[in-house]
């Protein structure tokens, strides 16, 4: 699994073998959430402090989320 950032004890990754939308899942000891590069959040039990961080940081990054996901789940390199 494509672990691309980690912040005090809570990580983001790109998983293979997803469906679209492009997104990613954090996991925290709490919890767990699925975000889209878009904003939307499906959480279950992250912090909501863990859930602006993370956001921030998908935003900042979505061109590194976007060629995790390509590797992750276009091992061909195919068109998506």
């Amino acid at each position: 699994m494509g672990k691309i950032y980690t912040e005090n004890g809570w990580l983001i990754r790109v998983q293979g073998n997803e469906h679209p939308p492009v997104h990613v899942h954090v996991l925290h000891p709490n919890g767990k959430a699925l975000i889209t590069l878009d904003g939307d959040v499906k959480n279950s039990g992250v912090p909501a402090k863990v859930i602006k961080q993370a956001v921030d940081w998908i935003k900042a990054n979505s061109t590194v989320i976007k060629l995790e996901w390509q590797k992750m789940n276009n091992p061909r390199g195919k068109s998506s």
